[in-house]
């Protein structure tokens, strides 16, 4: 069997992360299958690192009927749109030989395209359960984003008395709590909870320089620092904290599917742009996560106070 997946057409980090959940039970339910990724950008590739597809197919600068075209010729029994904003996408699906074909949208128009389609609305949920909704509904699962669980080894035994930092934020400024303030609340944090057994810090290569700033140890807990980890090795780190403290950034995704306790922190772009519309979509709200925005008057994530930052944190830790 072989199965088409059309991916949303963002190159950012964490927009493919959230594709992983909607992969892995793909796998569940097609154990056998060749699973082909149609993505616009190079950047997909993460996916097939994990092994959550065999191939990647870059049709960024295919025509209509070449898309129509190339679907044809290789010959798939399964199509799942996950890209809901392209109508050359649904219609290349819905004039295309493939047998079965399932997408989701916020438009009924592309039912036409699909053999089942599902109307979803942006901003409804977090973007990784929108994924699934879709396959969910078509095999009538409950598939939740924690399943990326199965891309590691959950048998063996793991540390989890860490205290994980994730001061990253590509977009920009504006999602950066200053490492100062992280500083500030971590040395908090680990004297009133000397259970700690490790404090890691998870730096990407915008934040490598941070290192120089970070010391060996805080509050006498050991410091270890992860330089751009692999999937794998932040889904094991994340199983291995008692909490996160986390910027909206690409490697947040990760911790925040898995349901593990985590407070994230917020900024706005700029004095019209809140981050409220931003959370609808990415951040996943459940039992042990917490968000924390700056205050209206300021709008700046640096405005958010290190104490109220410890005072959250020690509040989850001792539950």
């Amino acid at each position: 069997m072989k199965i088409a997946v059309f991916v949303p057409s963002r190159p950012h980090f964490g927009n493919i992360l959230t594709q992983l959940p909607f992969l892995c039970a793909l796998k569940e339910e097609y154990p056998n299958a060749i699973i082909d990724i149609w993505s616009k950008f190079e950047q997909s590739k993460l996916l097939l690192t994990v092994n959550a597809a065999d191939s990647l197919i870059n049709y960024k600068k295919f025509s209509f009927i070449k898309l129509i075209n190339e679907l044809n010729a290789q010959q798939y029994d399964v199509a799942y749109n996950l890209y809901s904003g392209s109508d050359k996408v649904h219609m290349a699906i819905g004039l295309s030989k493939i047998k079965e074909t399932f997408g989701h949208s916020d438009s009924k128009l592309h039912k036409c395209c699909y053999q089942k389609h599902l109307k979803v609305h942006k901003g409804f949920q977090y973007i990784a359960n929108s994924h699934l909704a879709l396959l969910n509904t078509i095999r009538s699962r409950h598939y939740t984003p924690n399943i990326i669980k199965s891309l590691v080894d959950t048998n063996i035994s793991k540390e989890s008395m860490g205290l994980t930092l994730l001061p990253g934020g590509g977009a920009g400024d504006y999602k950066r709590w200053n490492l100062k303030h992280y500083l500030a609340a971590v040395d908090k944090i680990a004297t009133q909870y000397p259970k700690l057994t490790v404090i890691n810090w998870v730096l990407g290569p915008d934040e490598k320089h941070y290192e120089e700033s970070i010391p060996n140890k805080i509050a006498n807990i050991p410091t270890k620092i992860h330089h751009s980890p692999t999937v794998p090795n932040l889904i094991e780190l994340a199983l291995s904290s008692k909490l996160s403290i986390a910027n909206d950034c690409g490697p947040t995704h990760i911790f925040q599917m898995l349901t593990v306790p985590l407070i994230t922190l917020w900024g706005w772009k700029n004095s019209k742009a809140s981050p409220y519309n931003t959370m609808s979509e990415w951040f996943y709200s459940h039992e042990h996560s917490w968000a924390i925005t700056p205050n209206e008057e300021d709008k700046c994530i640096n405005a958010i106070t290190t104490n109220k930052v410890v005072s959250l944190a020690l509040a989850q830790l001792n539950r």
